[in-house]
């Protein structure tokens, strides 16, 4: 079939999910197919989009899978399909008309190139750059967004980089074959920064082109963000440093990660926010005691092993 799936993960947010799709529709290149994936929203985002996009396919998951979980459906529809790749946004993202057409351009410029990230703006763009790709600070244990706040980008010709943000990320189909789809016990936050080294490990590359763009409504500071994002935060920081560390350097990562994580809820607990404080000591106990998926699901997995990178079937 080729040309490029472009997914788009939907949880409530109907205005941001239609203006998203709309921009969406403005996409030039290769534009296999468009697919809303939609976790199981209650403001009637799956009926909006059949009225409004009637060429986009809706697949209604019935639940909160998650990103990991979610966005698997659509990796495997485009290796089913023959696709080149697949183009995950978030549903609070805009695109610009050409982004997908310079990330292709960049993803068939070398051999073995895994995914490709544009220039992700802020919202509303008077802040600046949201990231320009990622970097890993393996000893510190954390992870930063290149870039952030800064006016314009350093350079702008393409360029690899540790990992790409997964609110927009093209991934390369040969990547997808050898290293499989997201890791599901993730549930949400991390998972694309574990894919993105799982590809690395196994030989590809992953690149930014900064002549890509595109926008994120999300913030942009970490004071800003809400207990559950603070729990998965959290959580997946430790599993992520805990699989990718080395022998020797998780166990210096885990003790940088606990000692953040601890200091975090204290000063949560000192500015009188005991949710968030809750949020990032109930993280650290679930990893630890090795509980994966979503927070305070009882059908989340106490399983030691990885769970199945890919789902039973794709919609």
């Amino acid at each position: 079939m080729g040309g490029v799936l472009v997914a788009v993960l939907t949880y409530n947010r109907l205005h941001d999910t239609l203006a998203c799709l709309e921009s969406v529709r403005q996409l030039e290149g290769p534009v296999g197919a468009i697919v809303a994936l939609d976790n199981g929203s209650t403001d009637g985002t799956p009926e909006a989009i059949r009225r409004a996009f009637p060429e986009v396919q809706v697949w209604e998951l019935g639940d909160n899978l998650g990103y990991a979980a979610g966005n698997n459906r659509a990796l495997r529809m485009a290796l089913e399909q023959g696709m080149e790749g697949v183009f995950l946004l978030n549903n609070d993202t805009l695109v610009d008309a050409g982004c997908l057409v310079a990330m292709l351009e960049t993803a068939r410029s070398a051999p073995h190139i895994g995914a490709v990230g544009p220039l992700v703006w802020a919202w509303p763009p008077s802040q600046g750059i949201w990231a320009l790709g990622g970097e890993i600070h393996w000893r510190r244990a954390y992870t930063t967004h290149r870039e952030a706040g800064r006016a314009e980008p350093s350079r702008r010709d393409p360029h690899p980089v540790d990992f790409v943000p997964g609110c927009g990320m093209l991934l390369l189909c040969e990547a997808l074959e050898a290293v499989g789809g997201f890791d599901e016990r993730y549930f949400m936050y991390w998972e694309e920064a574990d894919w993105c080294q799982r590809a690395r490990r196994a030989g590809f590359s992953i690149q930014v082109d900064p002549r890509a763009q595109m926008w994120h409504k999300a913030p942009l500071h970490p004071e800003d963000l809400p207990p559950a994002t603070l729990y998965y935060m959290t959580r997946n920081r430790l599993l992520f440093f805990w699989e990718h560390g080395g022998s020797m350097g998780r166990w210096i990562a885990l003790l940088h990660a606990v000692h953040g994580a601890i200091r975090l809820a204290r000063r949560y607990e000192r500015e009188d926010q005991p949710s968030h404080a809750q949020a990032v000591w109930e993280g650290l106990y679930d990893f630890f005691a090795r509980r994966w998926g979503a927070w305070g699901s009882e059908t989340a997995s106490w399983k030691t092993g990885k769970e199945a990178l890919w789902p039973v079937s794709s919609g």
